[in-house]
């Protein structure tokens, strides 16, 4: 398998390379919102407002498989992509740290397994440690569930106008991306669970928080006021 797992932590590292596929851009200081019942709006108006929502954070699980070997981990991620700023910190339950994410516009940093790796393109440097090349650009747009490119298909729930999955070919490879047990958070509609796929890999996530900046949610809300 890849290089890096081929140690007595290789379950460990299996995670890290499952949040690979996760690792896009973000920082900022969050406040979280309690969930409330849905809010009624259409596809297209819930994805006019999503492609505003820049600045978030999420806490939750996610759980890797690929064949018969299966891994999980908690995490913790926050992502500000109007300045292309991230921090992501994956833990096991005993708090022991596996990966840490930091970027600042172009220039990233990983760390795992005691070892530190810089680059400046994100999507090359998770490919010279997984093996191969991840969406981590259009990741950050599926996990809101918009699409990245124009030709992103979404088949949409028929009594919420919610995403149910969206297949995407990104790079010649097709990803699929089912969503369910939807949320509000702060007038967002927001799945808390997710399964992300293509073939021979499979991870599901489970959220247990979206936390959307004050900043952001007062900006949008004042956008609102004006129209």
């Amino acid at each position: 398998m890849i290089k890096i797992f081929n140690t007595a932590l290789s379950s460990y590292h299996l995670v890290s390379f499952a949040f690979l596929t996760l690792l896009l851009s973000g920082c900022s200081t969050m406040l979280n919102k309690t969930p409330s019942e849905l809010i009624k709006q259409s596809s297209q108006q819930r994805i006019e407002q999503l492609q505003q929502l820049n600045r978030w954070q999420v806490k939750g699980k996610i759980a890797f498989y690929e064949g018969s070997n299966r891994s999980s981990a908690t995490l913790s991620w926050r992502v500000n992509e109007n300045k292309a700023q991230q921090q992501l910190n994956l833990t096991t339950y005993l708090g022991i740290n596996v990966l840490q994410l930091h970027s600042n516009a172009n220039n990233h940093k990983i760390q795992v397994d005691g070892k530190t790796y810089h680059g400046k393109d994100l999507e090359a440097l998770i490919h010279s440690i997984a093996g191969f090349p991840l969406p981590t650009q259009a990741l950050s747009f599926w996990l809101k569930g918009i699409p990245y490119q124009s030709s992103d298909d979404i088949i949409y729930q028929k009594n919420t106008e919610l995403p149910h999955s969206l297949s995407s070919l990104y790079n010649n490879e097709l990803w699929q991306v089912s969503y369910s047990n939807y949320q509000q958070f702060d007038g967002y509609n927001l799945a808390t669970k997710f399964s992300i796929k293509k073939e021979g890999l499979l991870i599901k996530i489970s959220i247990k928080d979206w936390m959307i900046s004050q900043e952001e949610t007062t900006n949008n809300r004042a956008t609102n006021i004006i129209k």
